[in-house]
């Protein structure tokens, strides 16, 4: 990630819109849990869990960190044959870190990234292609708005006023919380954890 923010001006502001659009769209509250799998759905984007592209023992072990190791792989989103965006991510994760992941592949849908148009290789549990700074800063910012939006942090500061029950009752990390917290200026407060 780049020292300085590479995201074009209005940015974080055209990324609050988008969250309090797609809340909207679904008829959740500006200050509700928006859940990851219901946005995929409704985006007419089809999730999957990678045990169902992969076969080989070692690969299931290395995704579900069984061999002692993280992995480090989370998603892909990939375009099939037929032209559909799929998201393929790792179910071995934290339910909360699938949120993020899911977030931030959605994110990736709706801005718009494309990926370079050649032939690769499939494989998983590492099916990266490509690495673009600026799509991947956008994709972090929209994906963690769309996870817990300004709505949603004022709310939680206001009526949970922990970092660690605002998490739990937004489905997220904690890390999530405290990114959130500190990038919008919004819980410069101490956590009471």
């Amino acid at each position: 990630m780049a020292s300085k923010s590479q995201l074009k001006h209005g940015f974080k502001t055209e990324a609050e819109g988008i969250a309090s659009r797609l809340r909207a769209e679904l008829n959740i509250h500006p200050c509700a849990p928006l859940d990851a799998y219901k946005l995929a759905k409704h985006l007419n984007v089809a999730v999957y869990k990678s045990f169902e592209f992969i076969q080989s023992i070692e690969s299931i072990n290395e995704l579900s960190g069984n061999n002692g190791q993280d992995c480090g792989w989370s998603a892909l989103t990939m375009i099939t044959k037929a032209g559909n965006q799929i998201i393929i991510h790792n179910e071995y994760n934290t339910p909360q870190r699938q949120q993020s992941d899911l977030m931030h592949e959605l994110a990736h849908i709706i801005c718009g990234h494309k990926r370079e148009k050649r032939e690769y290789t499939f494989q998983l549990p590492f099916g990266m292609h490509e690495y673009n700074e600026i799509h991947e800063e956008e994709a972090k910012w929209l994906g963690a708005t769309l996870q817990l939006s300004k709505p949603c942090l004022y709310w939680g500061k206001k009526y949970k006023n922990d970092f660690q029950l605002i998490a739990d009752y937004y489905n997220c990390s904690l890390e999530m919380v405290t990114y959130r917290m500190n990038v919008t200026k919004i819980g410069l407060y101490k956590n009471t954890n």
